[in-house]
C-alpha cells in the first residue's frame, strides 16, 4: 500500500520522494553542521592541552628552576664534604715526655696519634716519616702536646745549652720538666748570705734531682736547667764563689 496522508488520503509518490530528499538534505546538514561544530571543540581541546605541554615544558628550562636546582646540589655537596673532613683523622708527632729547647728530637721522645686537625694540620710534625736528623726544640712542649713545627729548629738557632745547679734546701712539687723559673743567687756576707739577685731569668727544668745522674757529690738535689749561652759565665762563676742558689717559678704569662 502506497504513501497515505495523516486522514488517510493516498499521497503522490513524488510528493514523498520530495520529502525524504528534504528530510535527508536537513540531516545531512545537521550531520555537517555537528561535525563541523565537534571539530572545532576538538581542535580547541588539542590546542589547550598542547598549551599546556608547552607552558610545563617551559619550567624544566626556566633559569630560575635551574639556579634553584644547583643551589641544592651544591648544599648537598657541601655537607658532604664537611662530613668528610671533620671525621677524617691524620697521624702526627706528640711529645712522650716533656721537651725542653735544646732538646734533640727522635722517635725515643715522640708517640703516634690520629688527630682531626682539619685545616691547622699543616702545623704539626706529621708521622708519615722520621723526624728530620739534627732538628731540636726551640720551646717546651709539655708531654702529650701535638709536636708544632714552630717549635723545632736547628741546633745553631737555638740560643741555650744546659747546666746542673745546687739549690739550696728543697723545692716545691711544682719543680718539673718542663718548669720556667728564675735561678736566684745571694753572695757569701760575714756569717751569711747578702740580699739575693734574680740571676737567670726564664730557665727551664730539664731533669730534677730524683734522677740518680743529678745528685750531687754531697748529697743535695740538683737541677739540670736549660739557660741562655750568654748567662753560662755568670751561673758558674756564682757557683764558683759559693753563692746560695735557689729557684722560684715564675707566673704564668711571665715567661
Amino acid at each position: 500500500m502506497g504513501p497515505e496522508a495523516a486522514h488517510g488520503v493516498p499521497m503522490k509518490e513524488e510528493t514523498v520522494r520530495g520529502i525524504e530528499r528534504g528530510h535527508g538534505s536537513e540531516s545531512g546538514g545537521a550531520r555537517i553542521d555537528g561535525g563541523e561544530r565537534m571539530t572545532d571543540r576538538l581542535a580547541g581541546l588539542r590546542h589547550g592541552v598542547g598549551g599546556r605541554q608547552v607552558s610545563r615544558s617551559r619550567i624544566w628550562v626556566d633559569p630560575r628552576f635551574l639556579v634553584g636546582l644547583m643551589l641544592v646540589v651544591a648544599s648537598i655537596l657541601g655537607v658532604w664534604w664537611l662530613v668528610t673532613t671533620s671525621s677524617r683523622t691524620t697521624p702526627v708527632y706528640a711529645a712522650s715526655e716533656t721537651l725542653t729547647p735544646g732538646t734533640r728530637l727522635d722517635r725515643s721522645s715522640l708517640q703516634v696519634i690520629d688527630a682531626r686537625l682539619g685545616s691547622v694540620e699543616g702545623g704539626y710534625l706529621g708521622a708519615g716519616a722520621a723526624p728530620p736528623p739534627g732538628i731540636v726544640v726551640t720551646r717546651t712542649i709539655a708531654a702529650g702536646e701535638l709536636v708544632p713545627l714552630d717549635a723545632l729548629g736547628e741546633a745553631s738557632a737555638v740560643g741555650v745549652t744546659t747546666l746542673v745547679v745546687e739549690p739550696a734546701g728543697r723545692f716545691g712539687a711544682d719543680i718539673v720538666p718542663g718548669t720556667v723559673v728564675d735561678l736566684w743567687a745571694a753572695a757569701p756576707d760575714g756569717d751569711g748570705y747578702g740580699v739575693p739577685e734574680v740571676l737567670v731569668s726564664a730557665a727551664t727544668v730539664v731533669r730534677v734531682g730524683e734522677d740518680e745522674g743529678l745528685l750531687s757529690g754531697r748529697g743535695s738535689v740538683a737541677l739540670e736547667l736549660a739557660v741562655p749561652r750568654s748567662a753560662v759565665a755568670t751561673v758558674l762563676s756564682a757557683t764558683a764563689a759559693a753563692h746560695l742558689l735557689s729557684v722560684v717559678p715564675t707566673e704564668p704569662g711571665e715567661r
